[in-house]
This record gives C-alpha cells, sequence and structure tokens, in this order.
C-alpha cells in the first residue's frame, strides 16, 4: 500500500510556492474572461458588422465565433481574438464577393 501511494506522488509535478501562487493567479484571473469574452464577441459582432455591411450577419457572427475558439488555444485570448475575428471576417467578405460574382454570372447566362 506505501508503494502505490508514493507512485501516485512521484507522478504528481510538485509546485515551489512562487510557482503555486501564480497558479492560483492565472486561476483567479481567468474566472471572469468567459463573460468578458463574450461581451468582447458582441462588441466585435456589432462593429465588424457594420464594417463589412456587404457580409451576412450570420457570416460574421460565425467568423467571431471561429476566431474565438482559434483564440482560445492562445495564452491571450482577449488579446489576439479583435485581431483574428477581422482576419476572419475579411475572408467572409472575399468568399461572399466571390459568391455573389459567380452567382451573378450566372444568373445572366441563365436569362439569356
Amino acid at each position: 500500500m506505501n508503494k502505490s501511494r508514493n507512485l501516485g506522488s512521484a507522478l504528481t509535478p510538485t509546485l515551489s510556492p512562487g510557482e503555486r501562487e501564480l497558479s492560483n493567479m492565472n486561476k483567479s484571473r481567468n474566472l471572469g474572461s468567459g463573460e468578458r469574452a463574450e461581451k468582447l464577441k458582441l462588441a466585435l459582432v456589432d462593429r465588424l458588422s457594420a464594417e463589412y455591411a456587404d457580409v451576412a450577419a450570420r457570416l460574421v457572427y460565425q467568423a467571431v465565433n471561429e476566431a474565438h475558439a482559434l483564440a482560445s488555444l492562445t495564452s491571450v485570448p482577449l488579446l489576439v481574438l479583435p485581431t483574428l475575428a477581422e482576419e476572419k471576417v475579411q475572408n467572409a467578405a472575399a468568399w461572399s464577393a466571390r459568391q455573389r460574382s459567380v452567382l451573378g454570372c450566372d444568373s445572366i447566362a441563365f436569362a439569356a
């Protein structure tokens, strides 16, 4: 029995007091980040929808959500989210313009 207890503690990393404090600070700092991220996402959707009026609102919302998913993989998600969201919406705008041009050409071809 004593061996299994020692084995379990050997697999658990031992943190120094400074590392433990830093870990606790990171945990407490991230508690409200979900709410802040949601507020930031809504603000980005509003701003980018106004800036890219030719892109459907659902595409802007989807682009911001995809950017949030990518940003959450970084160590500073709230910092990189606006840039990632704008890049995603720019790509959605380019895709939307291509779709309009293709569909516009197809509808003219059908009319002829």
